[in-house]
């Protein structure tokens, strides 16, 4: 298990929700997490750890060295935590509550008194259900008071307040000392959040019931956060969001330190006061202690191991490609939600192409008809009119072993920006079937291409949740270097044993990028079949494959798939 397998298993557990509902991103291009929210749920978005240089890891602007034991430590309690606040919102929140209240308020104040406020609820609901969570989240809040600048080292009185607040409700103390009159406020703004805290732990504790009566809350939150406002408000309008590192992102957040990763001594006695203030206490013992080192270790060496192989990977194509326009070779990021949304909605014409290409290798044999199998309705009617005695009229169940090897490459340039739905869904239906065809999980990779490479599956890797989680996670950008992945593609398909090599190309077959593009395609086109690989374009709502390949079919959508994608297989299969 590494950081995204973490993240997913304690999401779906916290939430209780379907993995439909609640998508669960993993990202190297940002520092902080972000809560958001798409048409069916919640969207969860965790920085992902970084590498820097010299083993040197960055996560929630902290550098840390991966060497070193402690250092893997502290950044295992805050991603964990990291995990667990956002997945605790995700199953308990509501922020559209708010949506009439805030229509005239300044959006900066409004979104930290809201924000605050239903962390205060996360926090009822932590202490009543998932108590086990209590010590990395009081971990991440005592790093959190560490980093926070002094009180007299914020800029302006607005910023003071807020940030103070939320040190004096995470761990119960101020950074710094306080005017009189503005400790006033921020004690009475850390009442309000403790009142809702402990209004939603008395409605969880009490038995009766297993969610909270919004009925009953929901007018109290709103009326909390209005008197949380006026009180911020007479400070004037911030330029800022402070909120922890570890919490969900509001954008500038100047109240702390960057890089600052404190000392032992120093967590230790913080983390005390952060327990406390959660209602737990410290507590240390040998085997705990020696169960979170095994944890921390088992984590960041599969993570390395991971990497490794996927670095391994990228080199390979990096030579094979060494060719060609690429501007680099990556990976897709991972949207496994997504993947099974829509194969929720394909799973149709994924069992009819499947079913039909079963056929098709189910006639190659002696005689297609079975005992047992997938049933032929037009045999069985006949067989039932007629009254006959048969029972053969099933076609093969078992999957014959497939002797092809299949690329799939897939277009993922901007040209095609408009149709990346139906792409994905073009790619994820073409992958169910490969991987159903073939017996040998390796004789099959998929492949996109813009002005970069995308690896979606190499060769050696098996049809897992996280190669699904690629297709799901595809974008379109950038332009269309559709001869070079032509060529990488082939290139990689060569490498093969297998006698039969299949090149499936899903484009708009319209390339871009440099001079003399199109010609080149139309050479590198032939270049591949000379070479024995048979090539099978999927133009997507465009009839410019005609111009470039023989065996060929125009979709707009995956349900067009099942019946045209057959039919060219069957065309190429019978000039083979």
């Amino acid at each position: 298990m590494d950081f995204y397998d973490y993240a997913c298993t304690n999401t779906f557990q916290i939430t209780k929700k379907k993995r439909e509902e609640i998508k669960i991103l993993l990202r190297d291009n940002i520092s902080f997490p972000i809560l958001g929210k798409d048409d069916q749920g919640y969207v969860i978005c965790l920085a992902k750890p970084k590498i820097l240089r010299n083993n040197l890891v960055g996560l929630h602007g902290m550098v840390f060295d991966s060497k070193n034991a402690k250092h893997r430590e502290i950044l295992w309690h805050l991603f964990k935590a990291s995990v667990y606040h956002l997945s605790l919102h995700a199953g308990i929140s509501d922020f559209e509550i708010y949506a009439d209240w805030a229509k005239d308020k300044d959006m900066n104040l409004a979104t930290y008194v809201v924000s605050s406020l239903e962390d205060a609820v996360t926090n009822g609901y932590l202490r009543v259900r998932w108590s086990p969570l209590i010590s990395d989240i009081a971990y991440a809040n005592a790093i959190s008071y560490l980093r926070l600048k002094p009180s007299s080292s914020v800029p302006n009185s607005t910023l003071q307040v807020m940030a103070s607040t939320l040190a004096f409700f995470t761990t119960g103390m101020i950074k710094g000392t306080l005017p009189k009159e503005m400790q006033k406020d921020v004690n009475y703004l850390v009442r309000c959040l403790r009142e809702i805290e402990d209004l939603t732990y008395n409605e969880l504790s009490s038995g009766k019931t297993k969610e909270i009566n919004s009925k009953s809350i929901n007018p109290r939150k709103v009326k909390l956060v209005d008197g949380m406002y006026k009180r911020l408000s007479s400070y004037g309008e911030p330029a800022e969001i402070p909120s922890l590192p570890y919490t969900e992102d509001h954008g500038m957040n100047s109240v702390f330190y960057e890089n600052l990763i404190p000392a032992e001594d120093e967590i230790q006695e913080t983390l005390e006061h952060a327990l406390v203030r959660l209602g737990s206490k410290l507590e240390q013992d040998d085997f705990s202690e020696r169960l979170f080192e095994n944890e921390v270790s088992q984590v960041f060496s599969t993570w390395k191991s991971r990497r490794r192989t996927q670095e391994k990977i990228l080199k390979n194509y990096e030579i094979l490609g060494s060719n060609t326009h690429f501007s680099s070779f990556e990976f897709p990021q991972q949207d496994y939600t997504d993947y099974l949304r829509r194969k929720t909605y394909l799973a149709g014409p994924i069992r009819r192409i499947l079913n039909r290409l079963r056929l098709l290798r189910n006639l190659y044999g002696d005689d297609y008809r079975h005992e047992t199998g997938l049933l032929d309705l037009q045999e069985a009617i006949q067989v039932v009119a007629s009254k006959s005695p048969r029972t053969d009229v099933f076609s093969l169940e078992e999957l014959q072993s497939m002797v092809e090897a299949w690329a799939i490459l897939v277009d993922a340039s901007r040209s095609l920006n408009y149709f990346h739905g139906e792409v994905r869904g073009i790619v994820l239906c073409l992958a169910e079937v490969a991987n159903e065809l073939f017996l040998d999980k390796t004789s099959w990779g998929v492949f996109a291409f813009s002005n970069k490479f995308y690896v979606v599956k190499d060769f050696s890797e098996v049809y897992t949740n996280r190669i699904r989680a690629r297709i799901g996670g595809l974008k379109h950008s950038g332009l269309t270097y559709l001869p070079d992945g032509l060529m990488l593609a082939a290139e990689a398909l060569k490498k093969r044993l297998e006698e039969a090599k299949v090149l499936i190309v899903v484009s708009d077959f319209f390339p871009s990028g440099y001079e003399n593009i199109e010609k080149e395609l139309a050479e590198n086109v032939k270049k591949i079949e000379k070479s024995g690989i048979g090539i099978i374009g999927i133009g997507v709502n465009n009839k410019a494959v005609e111009n470039y390949f023989r065996i060929n079919c125009v979709v707009e959508t995956p349900y067009e798939l099942m019946k045209k994608f057959a039919k060219a297989f069957i065309e190429y299969s019978a000039m083979m």
